[in-house]
Protein backbone atom coordinates (compact mmCIF):
# COMPACT_ATOMS: atom_id res chain seq x y z
CA UNK A 1 0.00 0.00 0.00
CA UNK A 2 3.40 2.35 -0.07
CA UNK A 3 2.59 3.05 -3.42
CA UNK A 4 -1.44 4.04 -2.63
CA UNK A 5 0.31 6.35 -0.04
CA UNK A 6 2.71 8.23 -2.19
CA UNK A 7 0.54 8.40 -5.20
CA UNK A 8 -2.18 10.91 -3.00
CA UNK A 9 1.23 13.00 -1.88
CA UNK A 10 2.20 13.72 -5.42
CA UNK A 11 -1.26 14.08 -6.97
CA UNK A 12 -3.51 15.50 -4.45
CA UNK A 13 -6.10 16.29 -6.79
CA UNK A 14 -6.79 12.80 -7.89
CA UNK A 15 -9.86 10.77 -6.25
CA UNK A 16 -9.87 7.45 -4.58
CA UNK A 17 -11.76 5.36 -7.67
CA UNK A 18 -9.38 6.25 -9.77
CA UNK A 19 -6.86 4.79 -7.19
CA UNK A 20 -8.40 1.91 -6.30
CA UNK A 21 -8.89 1.19 -10.28
CA UNK A 22 -5.23 1.36 -10.85
CA UNK A 23 -3.92 -0.77 -7.67
CA UNK A 24 -6.75 -3.27 -7.87
CA UNK A 25 -8.51 -2.13 -4.48
CA UNK A 26 -11.54 -0.69 -3.53
CA UNK A 27 -12.42 3.35 -2.98
CA UNK A 28 -12.85 2.41 0.93
CA UNK A 29 -9.34 1.06 1.29
CA UNK A 30 -7.78 3.98 -0.46
CA UNK A 31 -9.27 6.31 1.53
CA UNK A 32 -8.07 4.24 5.00
CA UNK A 33 -4.84 4.26 3.50
CA UNK A 34 -4.57 8.08 3.24
CA UNK A 35 -6.44 8.56 6.32
CA UNK A 36 -4.23 6.96 8.35
CA UNK A 37 -1.09 9.02 7.54
CA UNK A 38 -3.43 12.31 7.70
CA UNK A 39 -4.71 13.00 4.49
CA UNK A 40 -8.60 13.45 4.34
CA UNK A 41 -10.92 15.02 1.44
CA UNK A 42 -11.52 19.11 1.26
CA UNK A 43 -13.05 21.32 -0.75
CA UNK A 44 -10.12 23.09 -2.39
CA UNK A 45 -9.51 26.65 -1.84
CA UNK A 46 -9.41 28.92 -4.80
CA UNK A 47 -6.97 31.71 -5.20
CA UNK A 48 -5.42 33.75 -7.66
CA UNK A 49 -1.40 31.85 -8.47
CA UNK A 50 0.71 34.44 -7.86
CA UNK A 51 4.42 35.00 -9.09
CA UNK A 52 7.42 35.71 -7.29
CA UNK A 53 7.58 39.08 -7.89
CA UNK A 54 3.69 39.70 -7.21
CA UNK A 55 4.25 37.48 -3.65
CA UNK A 56 6.58 40.66 -2.57
CA UNK A 57 4.72 43.05 -3.57
CA UNK A 58 1.82 41.65 -1.66
CA UNK A 59 4.49 41.65 1.47
CA UNK A 60 5.68 44.85 0.65
CA UNK A 61 1.51 46.50 1.15
CA UNK A 62 1.05 44.10 4.07
CA UNK A 63 4.18 46.01 5.59
CA UNK A 64 3.24 49.38 4.62
CA UNK A 65 -0.36 49.25 5.76
CA UNK A 66 -0.08 46.92 8.56
CA UNK A 67 -1.30 50.11 11.37
CA UNK A 68 -3.32 52.28 8.82
CA UNK A 69 -6.31 53.25 10.12
CA UNK A 70 -8.85 51.86 7.30
CA UNK A 71 -12.08 53.56 8.36
CA UNK A 72 -11.36 56.07 6.35
CA UNK A 73 -10.84 54.27 3.06
CA UNK A 74 -12.91 53.24 0.16
CA UNK A 75 -12.91 50.22 -1.43
CA UNK A 76 -14.01 49.40 -4.93
CA UNK A 77 -13.75 46.86 -7.14
CA UNK A 78 -14.50 45.50 -11.35
CA UNK A 79 -16.60 42.00 -10.50
CA UNK A 80 -18.08 39.95 -13.93
CA UNK A 81 -20.59 37.32 -12.58
CA UNK A 82 -20.67 34.57 -14.98
CA UNK A 83 -23.84 32.31 -15.55
CA UNK A 84 -21.87 29.10 -14.41
CA UNK A 85 -20.54 30.13 -11.09
CA UNK A 86 -17.58 28.69 -9.35
CA UNK A 87 -17.90 24.76 -9.78
CA UNK A 88 -16.54 22.96 -6.22
CA UNK A 89 -13.70 20.46 -6.54
CA UNK A 90 -12.31 18.22 -3.65
CA UNK A 91 -8.32 17.46 -2.56
CA UNK A 92 -6.42 15.22 -0.81
CA UNK A 93 -4.51 17.33 1.90
CA UNK A 94 -3.25 17.11 5.60
CA UNK A 95 -4.96 19.52 8.48
CA UNK A 96 -4.52 23.18 8.59
CA UNK A 97 -2.83 23.13 5.00
CA UNK A 98 -5.73 24.63 3.23
CA UNK A 99 -4.24 27.85 1.83
CA UNK A 100 -0.71 25.36 0.61
CA UNK A 101 -0.11 26.06 -2.65
CA UNK A 102 0.00 22.92 -3.78
CA UNK A 103 -3.65 21.91 -2.49
CA UNK A 104 -5.12 25.61 -4.15
CA UNK A 105 -6.87 25.95 -7.55
CA UNK A 106 -5.91 28.78 -9.55
CA UNK A 107 -8.91 30.89 -10.02
CA UNK A 108 -10.15 30.92 -13.46
CA UNK A 109 -11.17 33.77 -15.43
CA UNK A 110 -12.90 31.91 -18.78
CA UNK A 111 -16.88 30.95 -18.46
CA UNK A 112 -19.63 32.23 -20.21
CA UNK A 113 -20.35 36.08 -19.04
CA UNK A 114 -24.02 37.26 -17.74
CA UNK A 115 -22.73 40.87 -15.98
CA UNK A 116 -20.37 43.22 -15.09
CA UNK A 117 -20.30 45.76 -12.36
CA UNK A 118 -18.07 48.42 -10.43
CA UNK A 119 -19.33 48.95 -6.48
CA UNK A 120 -17.46 50.96 -3.46
CA UNK A 121 -18.05 50.20 -0.18
CA UNK A 122 -17.33 52.75 2.69
CA UNK A 123 -17.58 51.59 6.62
CA UNK A 124 -21.27 52.38 6.82
CA UNK A 125 -22.10 50.19 3.80
CA UNK A 126 -22.25 50.40 -0.06
CA UNK A 127 -22.04 53.22 -2.28
CA UNK A 128 -22.98 53.06 -6.13
CA UNK A 129 -23.07 50.07 -8.04
CA UNK A 130 -22.53 50.67 -11.49
CA UNK A 131 -23.46 47.79 -14.49
CA UNK A 132 -20.28 47.96 -17.35
CA UNK A 133 -21.34 47.10 -20.76
CA UNK A 134 -18.55 45.18 -22.47
CA UNK A 135 -15.13 45.80 -21.38
CA UNK A 136 -13.64 48.18 -19.56
CA UNK A 137 -11.08 50.65 -20.80
CA UNK A 138 -9.42 53.40 -19.09
CA UNK A 139 -11.57 56.01 -20.94
CA UNK A 140 -14.59 54.03 -19.61
CA UNK A 141 -13.27 53.86 -16.09
CA UNK A 142 -12.56 57.60 -15.59
CA UNK A 143 -16.23 58.25 -16.92
CA UNK A 144 -17.31 55.79 -14.31
CA UNK A 145 -15.60 57.76 -11.58
CA UNK A 146 -16.59 61.43 -13.10
CA UNK A 147 -20.69 60.11 -13.32
CA UNK A 148 -20.78 57.74 -11.02
CA UNK A 149 -18.40 57.99 -7.95
CA UNK A 150 -18.14 61.65 -7.09
CA UNK A 151 -21.91 62.52 -6.99
CA UNK A 152 -22.39 59.15 -4.50
CA UNK A 153 -19.48 60.28 -2.35
CA UNK A 154 -20.20 64.32 -2.78
CA UNK A 155 -23.87 62.68 -0.59
CA UNK A 156 -22.36 59.84 1.13
CA UNK A 157 -19.53 62.09 2.99
CA UNK A 158 -20.15 65.80 1.62
CA UNK A 159 -17.75 66.46 -0.81
CA UNK A 160 -14.29 64.84 -2.37
CA UNK A 161 -12.16 65.82 0.88
CA UNK A 162 -9.19 63.42 2.51
CA UNK A 163 -11.21 60.47 0.99
CA UNK A 164 -8.87 57.23 0.48
CA UNK A 165 -9.56 55.07 -2.52
CA UNK A 166 -8.06 52.24 -3.02
CA UNK A 167 -8.38 50.50 -6.55
CA UNK A 168 -5.90 47.34 -7.63
CA UNK A 169 -3.11 47.79 -9.77
CA UNK A 170 -4.50 46.65 -13.17
CA UNK A 171 -3.90 48.31 -16.10
CA UNK A 172 -6.66 50.48 -16.43
CA UNK A 173 -6.52 51.71 -12.59
CA UNK A 174 -2.88 53.21 -13.65
CA UNK A 175 -2.66 54.18 -17.03
CA UNK A 176 -2.14 57.91 -17.69
CA UNK A 177 -5.65 58.96 -18.69
CA UNK A 178 -7.10 57.59 -15.47
CA UNK A 179 -3.91 58.91 -13.44
CA UNK A 180 -4.49 62.53 -14.95
CA UNK A 181 -8.27 62.38 -13.59
CA UNK A 182 -6.74 61.51 -9.89
CA UNK A 183 -4.46 64.32 -10.39
CA UNK A 184 -7.47 66.62 -11.06
CA UNK A 185 -9.12 65.59 -7.85
CA UNK A 186 -6.63 65.96 -4.85
CA UNK A 187 -9.35 65.36 -2.21
CA UNK A 188 -9.30 61.28 -3.37
CA UNK A 189 -6.26 60.47 -1.64
CA UNK A 190 -4.91 56.85 -4.01
CA UNK A 191 -4.51 53.84 -3.10
CA UNK A 192 -3.62 50.90 -5.72
CA UNK A 193 -3.41 47.60 -4.28
CA UNK A 194 -1.17 44.67 -5.54
CA UNK A 195 -3.00 42.76 -8.44
CA UNK A 196 -4.10 39.48 -8.00
CA UNK A 197 -4.89 40.14 -4.10
CA UNK A 198 -8.69 39.40 -3.52
CA UNK A 199 -7.69 38.95 -0.11
CA UNK A 200 -6.85 42.62 0.76
CA UNK A 201 -10.18 43.95 -0.92
CA UNK A 202 -13.00 43.30 1.75
CA UNK A 203 -15.40 43.95 -1.28
CA UNK A 204 -14.86 41.10 -2.69
CA UNK A 205 -16.19 39.36 0.30
CA UNK A 206 -19.54 41.13 -0.73
CA UNK A 207 -19.25 39.59 -4.12
CA UNK A 208 -19.00 36.57 -2.99
CA UNK A 209 -22.36 36.53 -1.23
CA UNK A 210 -23.94 37.75 -4.00
CA UNK A 211 -22.86 34.89 -5.79
CA UNK A 212 -23.91 32.52 -3.09
CA UNK A 213 -27.33 34.12 -3.45
CA UNK A 214 -27.18 34.01 -6.85
CA UNK A 215 -26.49 30.12 -7.02
CA UNK A 216 -29.24 29.35 -5.37
CA UNK A 217 -31.91 31.59 -7.95
CA UNK A 218 -30.18 30.67 -10.86
CA UNK A 219 -31.50 33.57 -13.10
CA UNK A 220 -32.66 32.70 -16.88
CA UNK A 221 -31.78 35.93 -18.82
CA UNK A 222 -29.22 38.87 -18.41
CA UNK A 223 -32.09 41.00 -17.46
CA UNK A 224 -33.10 39.50 -14.28
CA UNK A 225 -29.52 38.82 -13.23
CA UNK A 226 -28.89 42.27 -13.15
CA UNK A 227 -32.03 42.95 -11.35
CA UNK A 228 -31.40 40.28 -8.92
CA UNK A 229 -27.68 41.55 -8.27
CA UNK A 230 -28.92 44.96 -7.81
CA UNK A 231 -31.67 43.94 -5.61
CA UNK A 232 -29.56 41.81 -3.30
CA UNK A 233 -26.97 45.36 -2.99
CA UNK A 234 -29.40 47.16 -1.64
CA UNK A 235 -30.58 45.16 0.91
CA UNK A 236 -27.01 44.92 2.13
CA UNK A 237 -27.81 48.91 3.04
CA UNK A 238 -29.40 47.66 5.96
CA UNK A 239 -26.72 45.17 7.41
CA UNK A 240 -24.02 47.74 8.83
CA UNK A 241 -22.19 45.34 10.97
CA UNK A 242 -21.86 43.32 7.78
CA UNK A 243 -19.38 46.05 6.74
CA UNK A 244 -17.85 46.77 10.39
CA UNK A 245 -17.18 43.80 10.48
CA UNK A 246 -15.24 43.79 6.99
CA UNK A 247 -13.58 46.32 7.92
CA UNK A 248 -12.28 45.43 11.43
CA UNK A 249 -10.83 42.42 9.37
CA UNK A 250 -8.40 44.42 7.71
CA UNK A 251 -5.27 44.38 10.23
CA UNK A 252 -5.48 40.84 10.27
CA UNK A 253 -5.83 40.73 6.63
CA UNK A 254 -2.25 42.21 6.94
CA UNK A 255 -0.92 40.53 9.36
CA UNK A 256 -1.79 37.02 7.65
CA UNK A 257 -0.23 38.35 4.35
CA UNK A 258 3.24 38.80 6.28
CA UNK A 259 2.53 35.33 7.93
CA UNK A 260 2.19 33.90 4.25
CA UNK A 261 5.27 35.73 3.29
CA UNK A 262 2.74 37.01 0.26
CA UNK A 263 1.03 34.04 -0.41
CA UNK A 264 -2.37 33.75 -0.41
CA UNK A 265 -4.64 33.63 3.12
CA UNK A 266 -7.76 32.73 4.29
CA UNK A 267 -9.70 35.90 3.41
Amino acid sequence: MNNVAERILDEPFTNAAIVGREYGVCRSTVRKVWNDIGIFSHIAARKPRLTEAQREERLGYALQNLTRDWSTVIFSDEKTFQSDGLQRKRVYRPKNTRFDKEYVLPVQRSGRICAGVWGWIGLHGPGELSMISGRLNSVGYVELLQENLTPTINICYGGLKNIVFMQDNCSIHTSRVTQRWFAAHPGLVLINAPVNSPDLNPIENLWAELMRDWKDVYPRNKERLKQYIFERWEAKRYDLQYFQNLYASMPNRMKAVIDANGGPTKY
